[in-house]
């Protein structure tokens, strides 16, 4: 029997854009800069923690310990829905 494995899906990490005293604009890499749906959070790191507003997807705002804990869950956002 022919075994076959289909490559992991790889998540695309957000492009972040800085706007200063602390603030982050995650951007989604794989659309046009001129597209709006290409802002995905907004990032605050303050009091060592990362507050992430969600601006496309389910609002809120959800708190990290850490920048990278804050990417991978945006990271997850990203990903394509396996099929």
């Amino acid at each position: 029997m022919l075994e076959t494995s289909m490559p992991a899906v790889q998540p695309r990490r957000p492009e972040l854009l800085w706007v200063g005293s602390g603030g982050w604009v995650a951007c989604d890499p794989s659309l046009d800069a001129t597209d709006p749906r290409r802002v995905v959070a907004y990032l605050e790191c303050k009091d060592d923690r990362v507050y992430v507003l969600w601006v496309t997807g389910s609002a809120g705002v959800c708190e990290f310990g850490s920048i990278r804990d804050a990417l991978d869950r945006i990271a997850q956002r990203l990903a394509p829905v396996a099929l």
